[in-house]
């Protein structure tokens, strides 16, 4: 059960019991008064009977009792009256008061007998008549008889019901005027607010942290919705924390993995260079010494040069690795990047032409100084531009743009500021599969064309080392956009890590 319904129910039900109380000692109230009143009246009326009984008694004149019964029916019918002599018996009575006799019989007996006056009310629940017993005296104050009046209350009974139905109805009116406000009251101002409440809470539960609710005031529920914005406030906070906590050991995690390949690749460079080395540069020199001799038949000599061509490629693989295991560290110091990138780009754009490639250059000037390897940023420029003309077909086009920019070079780490290298090309793209892989070592997609996947893992330490980020966007048959984060001189000079 709602607790609005249980606080409705509770103040109807307390309501009830109030206004129930108030009505019925109301009602104790009215028929207190009102027989009292009835009872003054009627004791009134037979006093002046009684004076006037006992003048006609004494003096003898049975016209004059006669007249005053006759007055009597006249004035009020309802009333019946009885005089009794001293012996007890009824000497005088009103007409058609026969049923009534009995109730005053034993009421006059005990009159004669104490000379004392009696009210009394008879019946259910004591509404059906009131009896008013005198004694009658002569002058010398010696009982002569009694007098007897019996009023009906029929007219008290209809007044008590009809000021007991006001009564309830007023009561029933007033508890459903409180039930009803009270209840809109409750749903205004505790329900819905809870309600809403709940249903944020549903809504965090399904996690969505930027659900709040609505303060409808300043009261202690008001309270609660600021608590519970506060709660959900932090909990986003909290959530965004370890998010970032999460991507910072995945990218910790993918380094130590990149680490460890490079390890790899250095040992294995050293065993390639050693134990391959010589003998792969005697197969190339015998390859070419068969390849250069006329005399030999056409195919020998073709199959010579294709042995020159394959041993000059393993020489150039061994090479890269060499270069990436043995790869100098990186010289930093404040330069102009758009030189160097600017060199990169026009000795690419004859290569460019040739493969009916548009390549752009974009740079927005002022740029700050950073704080880079010029040996190593132009490599980057290099190795990235010429994936890209790989990559795009005849037609296509190559936009480079160097711009500032503001970046964070880790998830958890705070941003810092410096230069940007966009290369973006038209080319076949990547999905994927291949987008995540792209910077293994070894992982290439021009495998067949003489790539050997170790352009990008180049790229990644080279800029690794300058403490900046690089980062890849791809979409299969539409292209693939590079850039790279260089921290300006500036960081540097303040303790940037």
């Amino acid at each position: 059960m709602r607790i609005s319904t249980k606080l409705g129910l509770g103040l109807t039900l307390t309501s009830a019991i109030i206004l129930g109380s108030y009505g019925y000692s109301q009602l104790r109230k009215e028929e207190d008064e009102l027989r009292t009143a009835t009872e003054q009246a009627t004791r009134l009326l037979a006093t002046a009977l009684q004076v006037a009984m006992e003048n006609a008694l004494r003096d003898g004149q049975a016209a004059d009792v006669n007249e005053i019964l006759e007055s009597l029916e006249h004035r009020d019918p309802t009333v019946d009256l009885f005089v009794f002599d001293a012996r007890g018996t009824v000497v005088v009575r009103s007409p058609g008061s026969t049923q009534t006799l009995p109730l005053v019989e034993d009421a006059s007996s005990r009159v004669l007998q104490t000379r004392h006056s009696l009210t009394d009310f008879t019946g259910p629940d004591r509404l059906a008549h009131l009896l008013v017993v005198l004694p009658l005296l002569s002058d010398d104050g010696a009982s002569v008889g009694a007098l007897a009046v019996v009023k009906p209350l029929d007219g008290l009974r209809q007044d008590l019901a009809s000021t007991t139905r006001t009564t309830v109805l007023s009561v029933l009116t007033l508890i459903a005027g409180i039930s009803v406000v009270g209840w809109l009251l409750l749903m205004l101002y505790l329900q819905q607010p809870l309600e809403r409440v709940v249903r944020a809470m549903r809504a965090v539960r399904g996690g969505d942290f930027t659900a709040t609710v609505t303060a409808g005031g300043e009261d202690e529920v008001g309270e609660v919705v600021h608590a519970f914005n506060a709660m959900v406030k932090e909990l986003g906070e909290a959530r965004q924390r370890l998010a970032a906590e999460a991507d910072s050991r995945r990218a910790l995690e993918a380094g130590l993995r990149r680490v460890d390949k490079l390890a790899a690749v250095g040992q294995l460079s050293a065993g390639l260079a050693h134990e391959i080395g010589s003998p792969l540069l005697i197969l190339n020199g015998r390859a070419q010494a068969l390849a250069a001799r006329e005399e030999l038949p056409e195919d020998v000599r073709r199959n010579a040069r294709i042995l020159v061509e394959q041993s000059g490629r393993i020489e150039r693989i061994v090479r890269q690795l060499l270069d990436l295991a043995r790869r100098k560290p990186s010289r930093l110091e404040p330069l102009d990047a758009l030189a160097s990138v600017r060199a990169v780009v026009e000795l690419l754009a004859f290569d460019a032409r040739k493969r009916d490639v548009r390549l752009t250059f974009h740079p927005e000037e002022p740029l700050p100084r950073v704080l880079a390897d010029g040996d190593g940023l132009q490599q980057v420029t290099l190795n990235l531009l010429t994936n890209a003309l790989r990559a795009t077909p005849r037609g296509g086009a190559v936009r480079v743009t160097l711009k500032p920019s503001t970046f964070q070079p880790a998830p958890g780490l705070r941003e810092r500021h410096g230069v940007s290298l966009h290369v973006e090309d038209t080319g076949v793209g990547m999905d994927a599969a291949a987008l995540e892989r792209v910077f293994e070592p070894f992982f290439t997609t021009w495998g067949a064309h003489g790539g050997t996947g170790l352009g990008l893992p180049v790229v990644k330490a080279i800029v690794a080392e300058h403490g900046g980020a690089v980062a890849v966007t791809s979409r299969e048959g539409q292209g693939t956009h590079f850039i790279v984060h260089i921290p300006s001189a500036t960081e540097a000079e303040m303790g940037a890590v």
